[in-house]
């Protein structure tokens, strides 16, 4: 393909073991640009794009821009199709309203997503970026490289450069997402990759807590509330249960009517709660507002998805396409003490933002 481009611009780079994390170090020594940019082959990108994406870049202090995205929707799609794409497109639209707002709000961002992201070449060929890419440790007791665009994000903060999304039409990239039973396993992988990075980024790294203009001013205290703590906290059937339980405990004194009318007003504030964040979606597609309660039985039960993806936190395993998983076995690799040592003999156990031990690290400087 590439020798009928006629084109030397075009090179292919391969490694021994598939791995993602090892492909991307493999290809930066070729590149030649201040700007890297990776994609997945599945997107479609709009025209004018890249201008949209290096805009923020001319700044020195942004280290990476993300896109906005949407779903491909299947053509003639049949009844399956249609219910697992409209749960698909609700986590995109879901996913560029928490990006924008934690953007707008304190500049924090939970990932910057590798379906097409820009960085700042000099960041990704930096010995200490790429000795921490490839050999981060998860738990203390495996090797991690799954999550690579989580660990990216995470050095960004930690290194104190700005990122960049750009939420507008023009930086609007289209990808597909799984359509079919598969999409529970996607479901999974994505929530084992939100519990491993976010529990890093608040217990380990500490970085989004750090005070940054005051004494009493959080780096990212937004996107903490709004992002990070909700790997822990969102459980929505227990919450709105226990909502309801103790509206009823607190207006047993009220009369029947009273109490209607009051239960009324609190599940409106439920449904809009879970409706306010779509709502550019069903904009677009008001005939998806048929699929609504569809979307609130999948919120309750997503936690039964976000329960067993905490107690699997060493699966990294992807279960949804031919080939996905032909490198898991170097996805997260168990290391003993011995290998840890042979791999980074002078580096001094790593410490949390509280200086105690820290069984995550990055590698050899991150915590110098």
């Amino acid at each position: 393909m590439v020798k009928l481009m006629g084109t030397s611009k075009v090179q292919i780079r391969s490694v021994a073991y598939p791995n993602k994390r090892r492909q991307m170090v493999r290809a930066l020594p070729d590149i030649k640009t201040d700007i890297t940019i990776f994609a997945d082959d599945d997107v479609l990108w709009p025209p004018k794009l890249l201008p949209w994406m290096l805009a923020p870049l001319e700044d020195e202090a942004y280290g990476g821009v993300g896109t906005n995205q949407r779903l491909r929707r299947a053509e003639a799609p049949n009844l399956q199709q249609k219910i697992y794409g409209y749960l698909n497109a609700l986590y995109l639209e879901r996913r560029n309203f928490d990006c924008a707002s934690c953007m707008y709000m304190d500049g924090g961002l939970p990932c910057l997503s590798g379906r097409t992201v820009a960085y700042r070449s000099n960041i990704l060929k930096d010995e200490a970026f790429i000795r921490g890419f490839t050999h981060e440790e998860w738990l203390g007791r495996y090797q991690l490289n799954a999550d690579d665009d989580n660990f990216i994000t995470r050095w960004l903060v930690s290194h104190d450069k700005k990122i960049g999304y750009q939420y507008h039409k023009e930086a609007e990239i289209l990808t597909t997402l799984e359509d079919n039973p598969n999409f529970v396993k996607q479901c999974l992988r994505w929530s084992r990759s939100n519990w491993r990075s976010n529990i890093t980024s608040m217990f380990c790294d500490g970085h989004i807590w750090r005070l940054a203009d005051g004494p009493l001013t959080k780096k990212q205290p937004w996107s903490t509330y709004a992002v990070y703590q909700t790997t822990l906290l969102q459980w929505a059937f227990l919450w709105d249960c226990l909502l309801l339980y103790l509206y009823f405990i607190s207006t047993e004194l009220w009369s029947p009517e009273s109490q209607l009318l009051g239960l009324a007003a609190l599940l409106s504030w439920m449904l809009m709660s879970k409706f306010v964040k779509l709502l550019g979606h069903y904009i677009r597609y008001p005939v998806d507002l048929l699929f609504l309660p569809i979307s609130i039985i999948f919120g309750y039960l997503h936690g039964l998805i976000k329960a067993k993806a905490m107690l699997s936190l060493n699966v990294t395993a992807w279960g949804t396409r031919d080939g996905a998983d032909d490198d898991d076995a170097y996805r997260m690799i168990r290391v003993s003490r011995k290998q840890q040592e042979a791999s980074h003999p002078s580096m001094p156990e790593a410490l949390d933002s509280t200086g105690e031990k820290c069984e995550h690290t990055y590698g050899v400087s991150h915590h110098v």
